[in-house]
């Protein structure tokens, strides 16, 4: 019986938002290396099966994909594996998925430790791979082959070298800012989002920490941006918020 083995993880960071890369293969399939040497099949594809014609996700978008997966993993016991001999535990293919974006880099981050990007178009029977050094190309590239049938990987089909982890900044102490914005709708001050549902605070004072706050008009309104299908049925302003608590 076939299983899926998912070696690594190596995600991709646009902005806010995420191409979720990872290295697997079947467990019954196999290459050849440069000696003739039998050695597992690897290659590089992006988690998106239920949205074959997205590469980049948001966040909220990644936690839907986890599900999905996990989910998957679950109906297929067995099927799912983190090595040859073991495994996914219940909720722990979740977590894998969701772990990758704290550990996403910028694909001149991973040009910078010696990895090449590419994407792939499979569109003809001679699959071509188009090599992008920064995050511009890779975006025009993305959008010049829209339409066809394609994936984001690595030039290496085996291996990445992981450029190391970025330290967490301090969160953001809004109180200390000049002016800081929310998002307002009927129902009240917007303080988060599931993938099936949204709260609002209608009472709250917009300084209370359950509210989602972004540091300029700009960041709050790509964040609309990004959630517009799922916001459709919201009528959302951006309301600038003032030191005092008084909106502008």
């Amino acid at each position: 019986m076939s299983s899926e083995i998912f070696y690594d993880k190596a995600f991709i960071r646009v902005d806010d938002r995420y191409i979720p890369v990872v290295n697997h293969g079947l467990s019954n399939c196999f290459d050849f290396d440069s000696r003739g040497r039998e050695i597992p099949e690897k290659h590089w594809t992006v988690l998106n099966y239920t949205r074959r014609d997205s590469q980049i996700f948001t966040a909220e978008e990644m936690q839907h994909i986890a599900e999905v997966y996990e989910a998957a993993s679950m109906n297929n016991r067995g099927g799912t594996r983190k090595s040859r001999n073991r495994s996914f535990e219940e909720g722990e293919f979740g977590r894998w998925i969701l772990a990758g974006m704290r550990s996403a880099h910028t694909v001149e981050e991973y040009k910078e430790y010696g990895n090449t990007v590419v994407v792939i178009d499979y569109s003809d029977s001679y699959w071509q791979k188009h090599s992008v050094y920064t995050t511009e190309e890779l975006m025009e590239k993305l959008k010049e082959l829209e339409g066809c049938s394609i994936s984001v990987s690595f030039w290496d089909d085996r291996h990445v070298t992981h450029p190391p982890m970025r330290r967490k900044g301090q969160p953001t102490d809004f109180s200390l800012l000049p002016e800081f914005y929310v998002l307002c709708a009927e129902q009240g001050y917007f303080v988060k989002r599931s993938s099936q549902r949204i709260w609002f605070s209608k009472n709250e004072d917009p300084h209370s920490q359950s509210i989602r706050k972004f540091k300029t008009e700009k960041a709050a309104q790509k964040y609309l941006e990004n959630n517009r299908k799922f916001f459709s049925k919201c009528a959302f302003e951006i309301a600038c918020i003032q030191n005092g608590g008084v909106p502008a």
